[in-house]
């Protein structure tokens, strides 16, 4: 039985390659000349796609599932661990929650650095909005305070 391939009769994987990378292209062209005639108003001339995105494929997004299921993993093995050495050690059980501690500093450093150091500027925005809303809820009671009561 001979099973039909998608590989170039020739051998040639290199033209392969290249004519589907511009058939890739073209069609991001189209569909970004088809965006622009969508938007009413506005006369922007055709781009061509960038090198980046003609290369490389588009990026999967990651497993959140995967990554979480690598974390309790990770957090049981630590937990079985601790009780095995409080067998030995008395009161080393109690190890279980600095390790605790360690491991997830050490998780939110590693997403950190994945993420290139956005997860670390979403919590400073979160951290300065937070600190604006105290900031406008405190003088929204002090405005309370220093108004005088009213008499019947």
């Amino acid at each position: 039985m001979n099973l039909p391939s998608n590989t170039p009769p020739d051998g040639d994987f290199v033209a392969y390659v290249e004519r589907l990378t511009h058939a890739n292209a073209n069609a991001h062209a189209s569909a970004e000349a088809r965006e622009d005639r969508l938007k009413p108003g506005e006369k922007t001339a055709l781009r061509a796609p960038s090198p980046a995105s003609i290369v490389t494929p588009p990026a999967k997004p990651a497993a959140p599932v995967a990554a979480f299921v690598s974390h309790v993993k990770w957090v049981v093995i630590l937990w079985i661990a601790t009780q095995v050495l409080s067998e030995v050690v008395p009161g080393a059980g109690f190890l279980f929650l600095p390790a605790l501690l360690v491991y997830g500093a050490w998780a939110v450093f590693q997403a950190n650095r994945r993420s290139s150091g956005a997860l670390l500027q979403r919590l400073r925005e979160l951290a300065q909005q937070a600190a604006e809303e105290a900031q406008k809820s405190q003088k929204a009671q002090q405005a309370q305070t220093n108004q005088p009561p009213k008499k019947k």
